[in-house]
């Protein structure tokens, strides 16, 4: 193998830019000797060093501490690999749940899309419970703030009036608003707000059409996202309503 490089060439090798090359020189990872014309001769060596160094980087390992750890005791460099394990375990957990909640929001997006070919389906209710919500109680914005789609409003179909904020829930907890009965029938269908216009709904008129045909009890808007359509914000919900009769 040839003895000596040009930054070219070790750039070439390593697939490392030259400004990174210099700027590691720069920060002390490497000592690289210069010809009389002041150009940068890497040696056979200079090349393996380096290629430790992108060793290293490409495990994450800042800057700084490979220069230190070039310069730790068995037991140092080992204490130093554990510690970096343990971050590396940490930021895998936060990535999982970022993609958990990633997969989760895509499925809401398809849920509305779904919702948006079709007029009413009979579903079933996928959550147990839907407690008061109110912005004050940390607990429960925290639940938000980790899942939106957790923010549910409720409404008895035989008077709107009685709209309330909640939140799913486990039965067990204080403050219950709704719990799923054991034998019920609900119909799905998509709310759409908007919010600009002080959060004009379709729900009177897709409660009319179906009110055609039974008598409803409970409806449940289950939040979805928002989007801007036509220059306007919009909210969109899943709707549950019960069919009575």
């Amino acid at each position: 193998m040839k003895e000596m490089f040009s930054i070219g060439e070790i750039s070439h090798i390593l697939g490392v830019s030259t400004p990174t090359l210099r700027f590691w020189e720069e920060q002390g990872l490497f000592s690289v000797g210069k010809e009389e014309n002041r150009y940068r001769r890497y040696t056979l060596g200079d090349l393996i060093q380096i290629a430790d160094v992108v060793f290293y980087r490409n495990m994450g390992v800042p800057i700084k501490q490979i220069s230190r750890l070039q310069n730790y005791t068995l037991e140092e460099y080992g204490q130093s690999m554990q510690t970096m394990k343990e971050q590396l375990d940490q930021r895998i957990n936060e990535y999982v749940q970022m993609y958990q909640k990633t997969q989760r929001h895509q499925q809401r997006l398809e849920e509305l899309l779904a919702l948006k070919g079709q007029e009413f389906v009979e579903e079933e209710v996928p959550f147990p419970a839907v407690a008061r919500f109110d912005y004050r109680e940390r607990d429960k914005l925290l639940r938000y703030t980790n899942d939106p789609s957790c923010y549910v409003r409720y409404f008895d179909t035989r008077n709107l009036d009685t709209e309330t904020r909640g939140i799913l829930a486990s039965p067990q907890e204080e403050g219950i608003l709704w719990k799923k009965p054991e034998k019920s029938t609900f119909l799905t269908f998509l709310i759409q707000e908007q919010v600009e216009q002080n959060y004009k709904s379709n729900v009177e008129e897709k409660l009319q059409k179906v009110q055609q045909q039974y008598e409803t009890g409970v409806l449940l808007a289950q939040y979805l996202l928002s989007v801007t359509e036509g220059g306007e914000r919009v909210d969109y919900l899943k709707g549950y309503v019960e069919i009575l009769g």
